[in-house]
């Protein structure tokens, strides 16, 4: 039987935020790689709670700010940012009296 490893969550949130200020664009992912832990142990850790939200926070701010620049990819930015929960979607609704025909117009001034 395989013991659970334990691991120094002081020490271990100490990394955390030494990491979240020295990367430009701190993924999750990656320190719990580097570190030796799934990132799902980290977020069952309460004492890390805090400091994955400034990580993922950093993460959606570095991200959004960059592809505003063009300084990185705008796809992979969007990729990123999907999977951090952003949305790319339209709303499209109808309102109106459903008992009297439709009128399309345009709200835009003319020139």
């Amino acid at each position: 039987m395989v013991r659970p490893r334990e691991w120094d969550r002081a020490e271990l949130l100490e990394k955390l935020l030494q990491y979240i200020e020295q990367t430009d664009i701190p993924i999750v992912a990656e320190f719990a790689y580097t570190h030796g832990v799934s990132r799902q142990k980290l977020y069952e850790m309460d004492e890390l709670s805090d400091a994955l939200k400034a990580c993922v926070t950093k993460k959606e701010s570095a991200l959004e700010k960059k592809a505003l620049a063009g300084d990185v990819n705008c796809s992979m930015a969007i990729f990123s940012l999907k999977q951090l929960g952003w949305k790319d979607t339209h709303d499209h609704t109808m309102a109106g009296d459903k008992t009297r025909p439709l009128v399309i117009s345009s709200t835009d001034a003319e020139l």
